[in-house]
């Protein structure tokens, strides 16, 4: 019998990903780069292992339903020819920086070319839904879900207080300037989470000692960190970002601070502290959330009843569209 889904991202793990794959009664796999390295130049081989690993993975699932994770363009242009080639229903799950990442903006017309067969498009926010549809595209607002204290895994609580930057250290995350908010609040704990290889050792090296850079954490590890953190800060200079550390803190009623940005304000309000990108800004807002921790994870939790009832509202409509057994586009196109 074939599978109701297979849930497919590039990289070593999502959870986003294995959430809707859950969801929607269906499995999430991971390509990710042990056979070639992940450095700038094994990429181009990278990628060809992953199609192939991909195409293979694919015939061997049969899955009735494709969901692809979008970047990289690669993953979802095999998928579609996949899913044509087998008469497979296909979703693309878009991450922002498939539309306003530099580093994509080159395969713009690739997606649009391919998110139009798609049966779903998944976005993160209310902009890029709007984008997708004027593309002819069924394009539809799918929040992240908010894990639970029990998905974290046990860590030993910190002496005196303690914020967590959580984060993935990639180039939207003004690192260098939140170690120089650390450097200015020397009497707090600041602990960085992520691969710091995608750091300049510099920064590494040059950290105050009261910032502990911890390396990429397993998920439940990463959790329990967030558990543990008297404040969690997530910070990013993209103006259209959708943090996932964001919706996880609000899920564990943590006292949260943002980068004050536009699609971050729209959708998380007045629950968390929200300050600019600066190290005086950033320093004097972690040191207000540590102050107003109790009334934050308040705000937190309360939040969490509103995100989880427009997630809620955004799977059952995904669900239906899966059950019901929409072909996709370009079947109904080549039938008129």
């Amino acid at each position: 019998m074939k599978s109701p889904l297979l849930a497919v991202a590039w990289t070593r793990f999502q959870p986003r990903t294995v959430a809707i794959a859950a969801a929607l009664g269906g499995e999430a796999r991971f390509l990710d780069d042990r056979l070639t390295g992940s450095s700038i130049a094994a990429r181009p081989l990278a990628y060809v292992s992953k199609a192939w690993r991909l195409w293979r993975m694919l015939a061997r699932e049969q899955p009735q339903s494709v969901l692809v994770i979008t970047p990289p363009v690669f993953a979802p242009l095999v998928a579609w020819a996949w899913c044509r080639v087998h008469r497979r229903r296909l979703i693309v799950d878009c991450h922002t920086g498939a539309f306003h990442s530099n580093r994509w903006a080159w395969a713009r017309p690739i997606h649009r070319r391919v998110l139009r067969h798609a049966t779903a498009v998944l976005l993160h926010t209310e902009e890029l839904e709007e984008l997708v549809r004027g593309w002819g595209a069924p394009a539809m607002l799918v929040p992240d879900d908010l894990p639970e204290p029990a998905d974290a895994a046990p860590q030993l609580r910190h002496e005196g207080d303690c914020v967590l930057v959580a984060g993935s250290l990639d180039a939207n995350e003004p690192v260098a300037v939140a170690v120089e908010a650390a450097r200015l609040q020397p009497d707090v704990r600041f602990r960085f989470t992520g691969d710091t290889r995608q750091v300049a050792p510099q920064i590494v090296e040059q950290a105050p000692a009261n910032v502990t850079f911890t390396g990429y954490l397993e998920y439940a590890a990463f959790l329990g960190e967030m558990l543990v953190a008297d404040v969690v800060a997530v910070f990013s200079t993209d103006p259209r970002i959708m943090n996932r550390a964001a919706f996880e803190a609000v899920g564990l009623g943590r006292p949260l601070v943002l980068s004050d940005l536009p699609a971050l304000k729209s959708r998380f309000g007045d629950g968390p502290l929200m300050c600019a990108n600066d190290p005086k800004a950033m320093a004097d807002a972690v040191l207000e959330a540590l102050r107003q921790r109790d009334e934050l994870a308040a705000r937190s939790v309360a939040l969490q009843t509103r995100l989880k009832a427009q997630r809620a509202k955004a799977i059952a409509r995904l669900q239906s569209i899966v059950d019901v057994g929409m072909e996709p586009l370009w079947r109904q196109r080549s039938a008129s």
